[in-house]
């Protein structure tokens, strides 16, 4: 019952969270237009308020995707590699930089690292960048452009780490409010004429909320999976069955922290402290 109700409690603030952004990003937007008219207003927020809904929809689907997959048993050459790592008495950080683990990321990647430290300066690697932005296109605007898509895609990362070292920033607060403006809205409102037509907003209002639904889920469902793993196995088990069972996302989260032991204690990090 009570990891029922710890999953709950996540989710809603998921849920909160999304929302909080959601509407931070139209206040934003929405300041220069609030002289356009009833009509214009009403329009603009109905499709905006079915944007949302559609991305709402999407990332439910994403998240129970990624739920499934990491809850599919180790394949036969994954549970091989655990037990090997598992026979080493080594603390986490050297077990991921030994040969077994290193070739299991270089013929995942195609790419041989010296250790794994060298492997997370790369990240986001190549397959992150490509994963992310695939699941990205199916939720933003179809007329979306190319730059469009590539300020969303910088952004979902710098929000992520974001969310990672400050996990109790506020989805309303005035530093997430900077943020946001400084790192997502200047540069798309930066591709657009001084003088933007209602259209126009509208559209940047869009894109905008896409890649902060998505890191925000993102980072909330792939620290459920590894609580999962940590409380159903130990830490120790736990945190290297998590770098089998998906080694990409792994590497992108323990990046942002100076050693295991700071992104497992993120990991344990109970949400009443967010």
């Amino acid at each position: 019952m009570k990891q029922s109700n710890e999953f709950l409690s996540r989710r809603h603030e998921f849920r909160k969270a999304v929302v909080g952004l959601c509407l931070l990003l139209c206040c934003l937007l929405s300041l220069p237009f609030f002289g356009c008219g009833v009509i214009s207003a009403v329009r603009m927020t109905a499709e905006m308020t079915g944007f949302v809904k559609g991305m709402t929809a999407h990332l439910e689907e994403r998240e129970a995707a990624l739920k499934q997959a990491a809850g599919e048993p180790l394949t036969a050459d994954q549970a091989e590699l655990l037990t090997q790592l598992l026979r080493q008495e080594k603390g986490v950080d050297a077990v991921l930089s030994s040969r077994p683990y290193l070739d299991y990321l270089a013929a995942k990647f195609g790419t041989a690292y010296e250790d794994y430290p060298t492997y997370l300066v790369t990240v986001p690697t190549d397959e992150q960048t490509a994963a992310t932005l695939s699941a990205m296109r199916e939720i933003l605007p179809p007329d979306t452009s190319e730059t469009e898509i590539q300020i969303s895609l910088d952004f979902y990362f710098k929000l992520a780490k974001l969310l990672v070292k400050e996990p109790g920033i506020a989805s309303d607060s005035d530093e997430m409010e900077a943020f946001v403006e400084m790192h997502l809205i200047a540069p798309l409102m930066n591709i657009y004429p001084q003088k933007m037509t209602l259209p126009e907003m509208t559209q940047v209002m869009k894109i905008s909320v896409v890649p902060n639904g998505m890191a925000t889920m993102d980072t909330e469902v792939f620290r459920d999976i590894w609580l999962a793993q940590l409380a159903a196995h130990g830490s120790r088990d736990g945190l290297l069955r998590c770098a089998v069972l998906t080694p990409i996302e792994f590497a992108l989260i323990r990046s942002f922290f100076q050693d295991t032991a700071a992104f497992e204690s993120w990991i344990w990090l109970p949400p009443q402290d967010e």
